[in-house]
């Protein structure tokens, strides 16, 4: 997805995963051949974010670590069309294109600034169910598409990262695909989530969340279900709304 950039780069994330294969408009914004990327949480400079740049053969140009003050230096890029890919713990601050001009203009940006964590999912509580959505297998194929069966995915690992500090929290969904982290305390988190059988296979999944004592939520489910027609994102796992999860 191409990013619209301002002064402060106020992107949408989007998962690592998304497809660089996605049209690019007017080559996205100009950047001079030296720039910094400044990556922040909340304002603060955020250390550790990952910043990588692919030209459009997916041959990674540039690979980095943002430092102690969220920044990190890229020098030398040639001519070009680009894509830049900041972000961490699975979660992106920008996923853009980007180009480098033969002979360099007056708006050639020197430095990106973006925020990662702006868009977390509040929760009460780290607890909920994994499930795949699977079609029906009775003789009539729309039915089967409508009244799906959800089948629980057991034994998946479950770790939920703070961010900032490096504190990990594990768990595994049981044969009812239910998991709980309990010992968490208030503050933004990325859940990760990988392997457990249900019969078939899904990317791993992470999802930013706000875990505070004031959210509506208190039940997390996350649900596997085939990627529509068309999309170049690969299977994983999205969050529901617990209020709509039926009951079968």
């Amino acid at each position: 997805m191409c990013g619209v950039v301002s002064a402060l780069l106020p992107l949408v994330p989007v998962p690592t995963r998304a497809c660089s294969a996605v049209a690019c408009v007017d080559h996205g914004i100009e950047v001079r051949r030296d720039f910094v990327v400044v990556v922040k949480h909340q304002g603060r400079p955020l250390q550790g974010a990952s910043v990588k740049v692919t030209d459009y053969a997916a041959a990674v140009r540039f690979s980095g670590v943002t430092a102690s003050d969220g920044a990190i230096h890229i020098a030398g890029l040639p001519p070009g069309d680009y894509w830049m890919d900041a972000s961490l713990l699975g979660v992106n601050a920008a996923y853009h294109c980007f180009h480098v001009a033969e002979k360099t203009s007056w708006k050639a940006k020197r430095r990106m600034t973006y925020e990662w964590g702006n868009y977390p999912q509040a929760t009460r509580r780290v607890v909920g169910k994994l499930i795949d959505s699977q079609f029906g297998t009775g003789e009539s194929p729309l039915l089967n598409l409508v009244h799906r069966v959800n089948v629980p995915i057991r034994d998946a690992k479950l770790k939920l990262r703070d961010p900032l500090t490096g504190s990990v929290y594990s768990a595994v969904s049981d044969e009812n695909g239910a998991f709980a982290i309990e010992d968490a305390k208030p503050g933004i988190y990325v859940l990760h989530v990988e392997g457990g059988t249900s019969g078939r296979d899904y990317d791993g999944t992470d999802v930013l969340l706000d875990l505070s004592p004031s959210a509506t939520r208190d039940t997390l489910i996350l649900e596997r279900r085939d990627a529509g027609g068309g999309s170049c994102v690969g299977t994983s796992l999205r969050l529901l709304d617990s209020r709509t999860f039926p009951s079968r």
